[in-house]
């Protein structure tokens, strides 16, 4: 069994196994159903199950279709595999009327002699029926034996032959009648939610799903893994959203839809083609129009599409309705035939009218130029996009574009399309059309498009200056060219089917609103906190009309005025933010996300850009690409690193996928930061160095203290100060701090020139920090300082002010919930309380900080404490180093302590006086170095 490729979701259903298992180990033995449509993951969830199984032999069975007419085949295998023989001997000769209850008797007694056992029949569907009901049967008389029994199958008639095309028996009755019973257990299998499908992609290196696209994926494939799997490699993940056609099926799927589809009669294959093209779901009289069917021919390909189980009858529909046997079946017949072809059909079907009717046209005109159809393909995206369907709208803008002549209608669409690919999130497919825009007549309108389209690329400055003079124009429009200087009028374009001849180009206080909240965004790049908020302003007061403009404008404000130090201004105005039907919806519920983690409330942040991406891969547009990125972050404040880099990845190659450049700075630190702390130190390295390569080129002030905060976390995590003062140097140059939260570093300067031993140098750093700091009284801030106050006094030698400070420290870490922070305020315990001499406490400290770290998977601090022990000459790897030199008596008086006992009970319970457990207590304290009772009883419970 192959177990080393990457497993996704399947949580519930795993402990369902579990349970089964250990139901039968306790005498209660369970038989196991695992059924689902093909590639649906049973074969893989079953190894998935017994990869993490301990103390249980393993009985694998594989059934075959080619095997299924040969007699006792499977039992055959269970043979060469026990090291019984009575099994053996009641199948020495294949004898096909040999009785299968005589062969299960012989098959129990080997399976309770083998011991704990998981006897497991693979494709079970296809097993030969002597050996399947003689497994059976051994089932039935192990009523307390430690065997779990596993069938793996399809439905019955859910696969058929390759061969003969023979449809699969699926299970005798029996089997259903004992899976239905006390002892059975049932698991049937759908497919992968959304967001399981974007890590999918990401284990299997297709890192670039967004939510958007793992919705429409999932719609397509019904987040089957097999067919997700064997897709992945040839979509494009940023034109995935956009695709209404059936993709192709998996080869091992369509080479078996195909031999059914062999043996049917040609009016058969062209009724089913002819269906395919319609959808999911069809009404045989249009199929059979588009197949140009009718009489007798038409009954006979329906009756025998039925017959080859390739089609339904949808009930109640009196033989009106069909649906196809599956997804994959639909899109395998889809497939089958050439695109030459299919175009035909979709013609046909065109011709027959209903809402698809303009899919139909879109797919029979690819590669044409058709005004008329241009124009319905703008209409209809205008229709989506007041629905909030962006993703759609700028599929259907684009195919407006390509069907229409050169000229000023095709010059005017250009802008529209470009600007709704980039809201969609596209800056890859906007980057098609650069040319065409930069050819577009002068005007705001062309000079936000433009201005929109450099900012996602990356180049800033000269975003911003045609920014400028956009929003210059529309606040004083000249009044002799209209609302929107130097765009067509309405005699330089040809007539709208709805008369309106600047249709989906947006009003002057719609442009306004869009082009102030790109310069808020600029200013947020920049971190030009006058022009964030002023922009910011501007964008919500302008008279914007489409929601989504509103929404952003919104987005733009709340992050400017969080950045500005007005965090809480910021979340009073996003209260609302989750509401049903709140304005801005996502975007506003993103931005209190963003906020509440840079403000200490990471169970707030959590939960709004978790539901942020969740509400994205069940439809909803999410114009926020950086959401996946924050999340990863809060992931990796809260200690949960392997979600982090997941969530990182995901993130990064949505923004790759679809040329958000600007993004890649911010993106790559972010993913640098739980690589490090686990000591993926390549991973690390390489993300940070593209963090300053993008950074670099682009040369926005955040980009550039995320590139240097990347270089802290890699410094952090090696526990080198060297390194950690030049990022320090790099973050203080290119960020302020009006908001400390947007980092944990606190003051870094000061830190590592503590570290360096340079306490004096580190105390002048510290003051000009504080003196600077916008909100000293956010809780991360305060506790950097904390931890910070701590090492200047390691470094003077004042070791209790140290240890006063750790503690404080160390309480606003728990209070916020920042394990890393933890540990790291441990480790420098242990070295407080060790050149205190107190070494008992030091090796509670660094041993807790080595666990803690152990939990967390944070390998980097892992070594840290078992480095700082060793040069401190003290032992942590086991519980009992905390009390090495303590004698047999000590140490049962200290663990008394731990358990709250008065001296008095402890010498009752150890015959010992009063007055010797008091002198006993006088050693303890001296050899391990604690300060009283308290202190000691601490020590001991940890």
């Amino acid at each position: 069994m192959d177990t080393s490729r990457s497993f996704v979701g399947r949580g519930p259903e795993t402990v369902v196994l579990g349970e089964a298992w250990r139901s039968t180990q306790a005498g209660d033995p369970r038989v196991v159903s695992v059924t689902g449509a093909p590639g649906t993951g049973k074969t893989r969830l079953v190894e998935h199950f017994l990869a993490g199984l301990p103390g249980a032999s393993t009985l694998w069975l594989a059934a075959d279709e080619n095997e299924v007419d040969r007699q006792w085949e499977i039992l055959r295998q269970a043979v060469a595999r026990l090291p019984s023989s009575a099994t053996a001997e009641s199948i020495r000769t294949p004898d096909p009327g040999a009785n299968p209850v005589f062969v299960g008797d012989a098959l129990a007694t080997d399976l309770q002699r083998a011991g704990p056992t998981v006897v497991v029949v693979d494709d079970a569907h296809w097993a030969d029926r002597a050996s399947i009901e003689a497994i059976r049967y051994a089932a039935r008389r192990m009523p307390s034996a430690p065997v779990l029994v596993v069938v793996i199958h399809h439905p019955p008639g859910a696969v058929r032959r390759i061969p003969d095309g023979r449809p699969n028996p699926g299970l005798p009755d029996g089997w259903r009648r004992m899976v239905e019973s006390d002892r059975g257990v049932e698991l049937e299998l759908g497919g992968l939610a959304p967001d399981e499908l974007m890590q999918l992609a990401a284990l299997e290196g297709r890192a670039g799903l967004s939510p958007a696209g793992a919705a429409r994926l999932w719609q397509l494939t019904d987040g089957n893994p097999l067919h997700v799997r064997h897709l992945l490699p040839q979509l494009s993940m940023r034109t995935l959203a956009a695709d209404s056609s059936p993709l192709p099926a998996p080869h091992s799927i369509s080479a078996t839809i195909a031999s059914q589809l062999a043996t049917c009669h040609a009016p058969a294959r062209e009724l089913v083609s002819a269906a395919a093209v319609l959808g999911e779901r069809f009404r045989l009289a249009d199929a059979a129009a588009i197949a140009e069917l009718a009489g007798g021919p038409l009954t006979a390909a329906t009756t025998e599409a039925l017959a080859v189980g390739l089609i339904v009858e949808v009930p109640g529909s009196g033989g009106r309705e069909f649906v196809f046997a599956d997804r994959l079946t639909r899109s395998s017949l889809y497939h089958d035939r050439a695109l030459s072809y299919r175009q035909e059909l979709h013609r046909r079907a065109a011709r027959l009218g209903g809402p698809n009717v303009l899919d139909h046209r879109l797919t029979a005109a690819a590669g044409g130029l058709d005004a008329e159809l241009a124009d319905d393909a703008e209409h209809a995206a205008r229709e989506r996009w007041r629905r909030g369907e962006l993703t759609a709208a700028a599929a259907l803008y684009r195919h407006a574009v390509e069907l229409t002549p050169r000229g000023p209608v095709r010059a005017a669409r250009v802008l529209t399309t470009v600007e709704a690919l980039l809201v969609a999130g596209d800056a890859a497919g906007a980057q098609d059309y650069e040319s065409d825009v930069g050819t577009a007549p002068d005007g705001p309108w062309r000079d936000y498009v433009a201005g929109y389209q450099l900012l996602l690329s990356g180049r800033i400055p000269e975003a911003k200056t045609l920014l400028d003079r956009a929003l210059a124009t529309v606040r004083e429009p000249d009044p002799t060219a209209g609302a929107l200087a130097g765009q067509p009028t309405a005699g330089d374009l040809q007539a709208r089917p709805d008369g309106g001849a600047l249709a989906g180009q947006p009003t002057a206080g719609d442009l306004q609103a869009r082009i102030a909240a790109q310069l808020a965004i600029i200013a947020i790049l920049t971190l030009d906190y006058r022009d964030m908020i002023r922009y910011g302003v501007e964008a919500v007061e302008a008279p914007a009309t489409e929601p989504w403009v509103a929404a952003y404008a919104h987005f733009a404000r709340a992050i400017g005025l969080a950045l500005s130090g007005r965090a809480e201004e910021a979340i009073a105005a996003l209260a609302d933010a989750d509401a049903p039907g709140a304005a801005g919806a996502l975007d506003a519920l993103c931005a209190r996300g963003m906020i509440a983690l840079w403000t200490d409330r990471l169970a707030d942040a959590d939960r709004d850009l978790r539901q942020s991406v969740a509400r994205a891969t069940a439809g909803e547009a999410l114009r926020i690409g950086q959401a996946l990125g924050y999340l990863a972050e809060v992931e990796y404040r809260r200690g949960e690193l392997t979600d982090a880099v997941l969530h990182a990845e995901l993130a990064l190659g949505d923004a790759e996928e679809s040329l958000r450049v600007w993004e890649y700075a911010i993106l790559h630190a972010l993913a640098c930061y739980p690589r490090a702390a686990r000591a993926e130190w390549s991973a690390a390295d390489a993300h940070v160095r593209a963090a300053a390569h993008w950074a670099g080129l682009i040369g926005a002030s955040t980009g550039l203290a995320y590139a240097a905060g990347g270089l802290a976390a890699i410094a952090q995590a090696k526990d080198d100060p060297t390194a950690l003062l030049a990022a320090a140097v790099d973050i203080e140059k290119h960020y302020d701090s009006q908001e400390p939260g947007t980092h944990l570093f606190g003051p870094l300067r000061a830190d590592a020139l503590a570290q360096l031993g340079r306490p004096d140098d580190a105390d002048a750093a510290l003051a000009t920090y504080l003196s600077k700091l916008a909100r000293p009284e956010r809780r991360s801030a305060r506790l950097g300082v904390a931890r910070v106050r701590a090492r200047i006094a390691l470094a003077r030698g004042a070791h209790r002010e140290a240890l006063t400070a750790c503690t404080e420290a160390l309480a606003l870490a728990t209070e916020i919930g920042l394990p890393l922070e933890v540990v790291r305020i441990n480790l420098l315990t242990g070295r407080c309380l060790a050149a205190l001499d107190r070494r008992a406490p030091a090796v509670a400290a660094l041993r807790t900080a080595l666990l803690q770290s152990r939990a967390l998977g944070a390998t980097a601090y892992v070594t840290q404490a078992a480095d700082a022990a060793r040069t401190l000459g003290l032992s942590i790897e086991t519980p009992e180093a905390v009390f090495a030199g303590l004698t047999a008596t000590e140490l049962s008086i200290a663990r008394l302590i731990g358990a709250r006992r008065t001296n008095k009970q402890i010498a009752v319970e150890l015959s010992l006086s009063v007055k010797t457990v008091e002198g006993h207590l006088t050693a303890i304290y001296r050899k391990l170095g604690v300060d009283g009772r308290g202190e000691l009883r601490a020590l001991a419970a940890r």
